[in-house]
């Protein structure tokens, strides 16, 4: 351990350059296949899931990460029912535009962003203790409309709408 520093902000960090990695991947592609979908949404899960359970052990109140989770899931659902898809001959897969493409990438880094405020807040522990708290919020938030995109688009590609 280093200063207030431990192995779960190593594995943060680790899984926010992750999830960066991949939805800039994601940018770079034409076609997304159905498991690069999740890839980054499952990263974004585990540090939302790591960041919420220490700020959940500091004491704040349970529903406010309840509140971040429904409406992220809320604002992905509507992202992904709004993204076109097409299908290949030979299997389904999403043809996501530029745009849309970007977008993912800013949530991505936004991720990256809470991630960042969470270790340099680990490392200065009293001094921030409320942007530790806002940045698990963000982070629960980025990866409920992350997983939920990635759950709507991977459906309406086997629901043909």
């Amino acid at each position: 351990m280093i200063h207030n520093l431990t192995l779960v902000h190593l594995l943060l960090a680790v899984a926010a350059a992750g999830c960066i990695y991949l939805a800039l991947r994601e940018v770079r592609r034409r076609y997304v296949s159905q498991w690069r979908l999740f890839a980054p949404a499952s990263l974004a899960l585990f540090i939302a899931l790591a960041m919420t359970l220490a700020q959940l052990v500091a004491g704040q109140p349970r529903w406010t990460f309840g509140v971040a989770l429904a409406a992220g899931v809320t604002l992905g659902g509507i992202r992904g029912f709004r993204i076109g898809i097409t299908h290949d001959l030979y299997r389904p897969q999403v043809n996501v535009s530029y745009p849309a493409k970007l977008v993912l990438l800013a949530v991505a880094i936004s991720i990256g962003a809470a991630t960042a405020v969470e270790i340099v807040g680990a490392y200065v522990k009293p001094a921030l203790e409320m942007p530790r708290y806002w940045a698990a919020l963000v982070a629960t938030l980025c990866a409920g409309a992350m997983l939920a995109r990635a759950a709507v688009l991977t459906f309406r590609l086997h629901r043909h709408f």
